[in-house]
Formats: structure tokens, C-alpha cells, sequence
């Protein structure tokens, strides 16, 4: 069981037009972050989104190719093989009312505020044979 206290409290907004999910990255290996747990709220565009096939033991994955609200936004940042891995995901919204979720692969953002607890140490993420790490087993578009 792994179990840590908070060291420190981030709270920050993303610039617009940067990725989410690179900036949370850039922003963890400029601190020195190897282990937290992050809360965002705000505004995407261009988001992509990516849903874990158990069976095929790969993220199918979707492009959302309009401006959503992130009505939700948690994940984590660890390390997989020494390096900065964010794992984060989403619930966003069209003024629709459509809804859509899933593993955030990339999005550019409009407006990003984050709360990132920082924890001491590392956490070191192992995926088992799995492939959950996006860049090595996403599938085609679909939609």
C-alpha cells in the first residue's frame, strides 16, 4: 500500500493555447514533481479524448473538434521509467448540453485552473503488459 503526505499545495492557471496535458508535464519537471494528484476545472478546444479497451489492450480514441467545458478534470502525475507521466481525466460539455469523457490525450486550452497537491517522494507507475500509456497504444479515430 502506498501512502503519502502533502508536501505542498500548487494552485495555478494554464496559459491559453498551451496543451493541458504537456504543460501539467512541463510544469511537474521544472518543480521537481514526481508524485501528485491534480484537480482542474475550465475551457478546451480541440480536445482528445481516449477510452481503455481492456480486451484489445488499447485506447481507441476520439477528437472533439470544438471549444467544451471542462466540467470536470482529475488525475495524477508519476513517473514511468524515471519520466514525468500525466494521467488525467476528463468530463467536458458543448453548450449543447452534449457530454463526453475519458483519458485526456491532448487539448489546447482556453482557460485551465488547476490545484495540484504535490507529494513527497515518487510514484513510479508499472502497466503490467497493459499498454495504458497513450503514446504507445492508441487506435484510430473514431466517431
Amino acid at each position: 500500500m502506498m501512502e503519502k503526505e502533502i508536501k505542498k499545495v500548487h494552485l495555478f492557471r494554464v496559459p491559453a493555447n498551451e496543451d493541458a496535458v504537456e504543460y501539467l508535464k512541463k510544469f511537474a519537471s521544472y518543480r521537481g514533481i514526481r508524485c501528485a494528484w491534480c484537480n482542474a476545472i475550465g475551457a478546451l478546444k480541440n480536445a482528445e479524448i481516449g477510452y481503455y479497451s481492456v480486451g484489445q489492450k488499447r485506447y481507441i480514441k476520439e477528437y472533439i473538434d470544438d471549444q467544451c467545458e471542462l466540467l470536470s478534470g482529475m488525475g495524477n502525475i508519476s513517473t514511468v521509467q524515471n519520466d514525468i507521466f500525466v494521467h488525467f481525466h476528463v468530463v467536458l460539455g458543448r453548450r449543447d448540453f452534449w457530454v463526453k469523457g475519458g483519458h485526456l490525450i491532448s487539448g489546447k486550452v482556453f482557460v485551465l485552473e488547476v490545484s495540484l497537491q504535490e507529494y513527497d517522494g515518487e510514484c513510479e507507475r508499472r502497466g503490467e503488459n497493459l499498454k495504458l500509456w497513450p503514446e504507445e497504444s492508441i487506435l484510430s479515430d473514431t466517431h
